[in-house]
């Protein structure tokens, strides 16, 4: 019985999930660093964007977020951006472990504490990542963790759109 509910779960959470193909939601959150500066969804048109929704105190979210900053070094942010952002009650967690993972702070991190991306993304868990184009568009969706692999496949989807851009 256990089994069919884990089962059952797993499968409305797939199809509870954010959809390729469907537009980006609008959305105006804060920097993670400077509540002051407001990042408006609207600002990003015109290029490519990770969007991640994660949490401090999320194991995966720790795992991934070194590959993303060493991703975005690689990256002119005009025309590739990964936007973070973190859903912690408290801001403070959020920036003291990007602090420890991203110094220089490469990665553009937002604050979401009433987690109006996730519920408006229908997201099933911490991490999830989606894949935006230049008009707002999803092209890919990725529940759970980043790894190596994941990586790899991102950057031939990256480097395929960015062909689009010019």
């Amino acid at each position: 019985m256990k089994k069919l509910i884990l089962i059952m779960l797993m499968v409305i959470g797939v199809f509870a999930a954010p959809k390729k193909g469907e537009l980006q939601k609008d959305f105006q959150l804060p920097s993670l660093y400077d509540s002051a500066k407001v990042l408006n969804s609207s600002s990003l048109k015109g290029k490519i964007v990770l969007l991640n929704m994660w949490a401090s105190w999320c194991s995966g979210c720790q795992e991934e977020m070194p590959l993303f900053v060493d991703l975005q070094k690689k990256y002119d942010k005009n025309e590739f951006e990964i936007i973070l952002v973190n859903i912690d009650t408290d801001r403070e967690n959020g920036i003291e472990f990007l602090q420890s993972v991203d110094p220089d702070r490469v990665l553009t991190a937002l604050f979401d504490q009433r987690k109006f991306l996730p519920k408006a993304y229908r997201a099933p868990g911490m991490p999830t990542s989606l894949l935006i184009d230049k008009d707002g568009t999803i092209i890919d969706v990725y529940i759970g963790s980043f790894d190596a692999d994941n990586i790899i496949r991102l950057q031939k989807q990256i480097k395929f759109l960015t062909k689009s851009l010019k």
